[in-house]
């Protein structure tokens, strides 16, 4: 898959669409909002974050961050499956389809399974060292996000709040647009600066 993007410019949508589903928690004073209640507003802020995590994703497959193996690439590309569908929940919330259709039950399920997905990638990009640096635990930040939300619920008997979810996917996102931007820029050499050959 090969869009006319460059890496960095993957990394810099993910950045924008990081503090998406932060501000959408804001606009409802982080209470729970029933899918059948989400406004035009909404829906696209859900899609600017999927958008966001599909181009980060994008962009960590470029770099071959989870290995250059079979198993990296097939994980790399599984997110690259899920988040479309994730994201035509938003579509189908500004058309108001109904939350019992088939296919909207299926985008629903996209978004926990991306989520699942993007701990696998994480991992993978951790034992594989394809990226540089504390660069390798960034998708390790977004893909524990998840986990580590059930983990924490199941432990104190209660759901966390829901500005923890929206600050930590708006900080662990945009580390992740910002370790592809910064992994995908061209290395930096004086003749390339000076533009001699």
């Amino acid at each position: 898959m090969n869009l006319p993007l460059s890496t960095c410019t993957l990394g810099l949508l993910a950045m924008i669409g990081a503090p998406a589903l932060l501000l959408e928690g804001l606009r409802h004073g982080f209470a729970k909002t029933p899918n059948e209640q989400t406004d035009v507003t909404g829906a696209l802020l859900y899609a600017a974050f999927a958008l966001g995590w599909l181009a980060a994703m994008i962009g960590l497959r470029r770099l071959q961050a989870s290995g250059r193996g079979s198993l990296g690439r097939f994980l790399a590309t599984a997110p690259l499956v899920t988040l479309p569908l994730a994201l035509g929940q938003s579509l189908m919330d500004i058309l108001k389809v109904p939350t019992s259709s088939p296919f909207y039950i299926v985008t629903d399920l996209a978004w926990p399974l991306s989520m699942v997905l993007t701990f696998a990638v994480s991992v993978a990009v951790l034992l594989s060292g394809g990226l540089s640096g504390w660069h390798r635990l960034v998708p390790l930040l977004c893909g524990l996000s998840l986990p580590a939300t059930l983990l924490l619920t199941a432990l104190t008997g209660q759901e966390l709040p829901g500005w923890v979810f929206g600050a930590h996917t708006a900080l662990g996102w945009l580390l992740l647009g910002y370790v592809v931007f910064a992994e995908g820029r061209p290395a930096w050499s004086p003749r390339a600066a000076l533009g001699t050959h």
